[in-house]
């Protein structure tokens, strides 16, 4: 009998860069490649519902075909990152049963069979389960980027977590290019007051006030220089994700500083 799946955020990086050996992603590299399978069973998914910061929609959207090319949504990397394969199949069954499950909570949402798994998908499962042999349903954010459509995405996205289909949120929980750009020099953390913020709303023993902390989000100290204005596609999967983690405290397991600079947080949600 299978228990609940997990439901997980992970940081994807920049771009096809962990899986290029980058040495700014090396901490990242290690904790996909090496530390998620500690946490997750993957013999014992039937499924992933991956949602990904890298498609934007305005309304939810769900890969529905049988198989899906890879969408290579990055340029200016070297040739061989523009020939990466993953073959992990979909699965257009449970794709049409996640459409109806949102549409009974009433949330728009429409299947799409055609648009590629973009690299917030593959580049972290590549890491994750090489092998390709879970199915993955890619699901997209808002445009809107509105935290309480994103939360409620992730309520409805739970149920799924009870037949052993874990729903993996890929995005960053920072996510600046500026200060990618510019504030590697400094060798300080400049995130930590929002980092601190999201490790307490997201292992807090309430689930209210995980709710209410994440809905109110873009009113914390440090919000807006983590993710500027209308451009929080990043986090927008880490809010699907704890919206689906159910009534049990999230959990870091990741914690890390890029560049000594920018520190990012994964978490998981396990039983109730």
């Amino acid at each position: 009998m299978i228990g609940l799946a997990p439901a997980l955020f992970v940081n994807h990086g920049g771009g096809p860069l962990p899986l290029l050996g980058d040495k700014d992603h090396e901490g990242l590299t290690v904790f996909l490649r090496d530390e998620v399978k500690k946490h997750v069973n993957l013999k014992e998914l039937k499924a992933i519902i991956l949602v990904t910061a890298h498609w934007e929609e305005n309304k939810v959207t769900i890969s529905s075909g049988n198989h899906h090319s890879l969408y290579f949504d990055y340029y200016g990397f070297p040739p061989e990152s523009y020939k990466y394969k993953y073959d992990a199949p979909g699965n257009p069954e449970l794709a049409d049963r996640i459409k109806k499950s949102l549409e009974k909570s009433g949330i728009e949402c429409r299947l799409d069979p055609k648009r590629g798994w973009d690299h917030g998908v593959f580049v972290p499962m590549m890491l994750i389960n090489p092998e390709a042999d879970v199915p993955i349903i890619q699901v997209s954010v808002l445009s809107n980027q509105d935290p309480e459509q994103h939360y409620n995405l992730g309520k409805a996205l739970y149920e799924f977590r009870k037949e052993g289909i874990a729903v993996l949120g890929s995005g960053m929980s920072y996510h600046n290019m500026r200060e990618f750009r510019h504030s590697r020099s400094l060798k300080k953390v400049i995130n930590k007051e929002f980092d601190d913020f999201l490790n307490e709303v997201c292992t807090a023993n309430s689930e209210e006030k995980r709710r209410e902390g994440l809905l109110s989000w873009r009113n914390q100290p440090g919000a807006s220089e983590a993710h500027p204005p209308h451009a929080a596609e990043h986090f927008m999967p880490l809010i699907v994700i704890a919206g689906a983690g159910g009534s049990a405290p999230g959990e870091r397991i990741f914690n890390w500083d890029m560049s000594g600079t920018f520190r990012l947080s994964g978490f998981i949600w396990r039983g109730e």
